[in-house]
């Protein structure tokens, strides 16, 4: 019985949020388009993007006015995972932390068992970029060792866990967590993952009903 309320407040909650954002996805990704060279102008120095991610992109940095000049670009890889960011060796090697090159990784296979950021809610894209830009000022602070440390904390699953969900609460705090709730929402309940990579992100990152609390 408790279960079963439980998923009814969840779905009431869902329904709430989603007559804020995600039922309005196609208004949200319009009214952010038409502000596209304001954002441009704000947001858009030392930004590489590629198409699909310009204008979620810059809707997520506009909550980081700390990344408004920092070197970021935009990949398409196949990786398996539906984005990912890091510094550039490079950058990381022999510049100051003020002019690091970042690069975002966006995943380009067609498999059926990985999210494309392009099947991704609008509100939801905003929400996990915020999340990868959450890493980018995470890293922006940290020296050549620091970083190192961040990598090595990969190696552990509950080291990596904390690191994550650190990551998703500094991504609520910046005042994006219906976006990220969305993002969440569509990774668990709606996308073709398989339920072991499901399995992972519940204990890796933040669960819609953990974003909500």
């Amino acid at each position: 019985m408790k279960l079963i309320l439980g998923c009814l407040v969840l779905a009431l909650l869902h329904s709430s949020l989603a007559q804020d954002s995600w039922t309005k996805d196609e208004r949200d990704s319009l009214l952010v388009a038409e502000r596209l060279d304001t954002l441009r102008a704000a947001y858009g120095t030392n930004k590489r993007f590629i198409s699909a991610v310009e204008v979620p992109a810059l809707a997520a940095l506009s909550y980081f006015p700390e990344l408004q000049t920092t070197r970021i670009e935009f990949r398409l890889a196949n990786i398996n995972t539906t984005l990912n960011a890091r510094p550039t060796i490079g950058s990381l090697l022999f510049r100051s932390r003020g002019n690091r090159t970042y690069i975002i990784r966006l995943n380009e296979k067609q498999a059926d068992s990985i999210i494309r950021f392009q099947d991704v809610p609008f509100a939801g894209k905003v929400g996990v970029l915020g999340h990868e830009f959450g890493h980018l000022v995470d890293y922006s602070e940290r020296s050549f060792f620091g970083i190192l440390g961040r990598l090595l904390a990969y190696t552990s699953k509950k080291k990596k866990a904390a690191f994550e969900k650190e990551i998703d609460l500094l991504t609520i705090q910046r005042g994006l967590g219906k976006e990220l709730y969305t993002w969440s929402f569509y990774v668990l309940y709606q996308s073709n993952a398989q339920a072991d990579y499901k399995a992972f992100k519940r204990q890796i990152y933040l669960t819609p009903e953990e974003i909500l609390e």
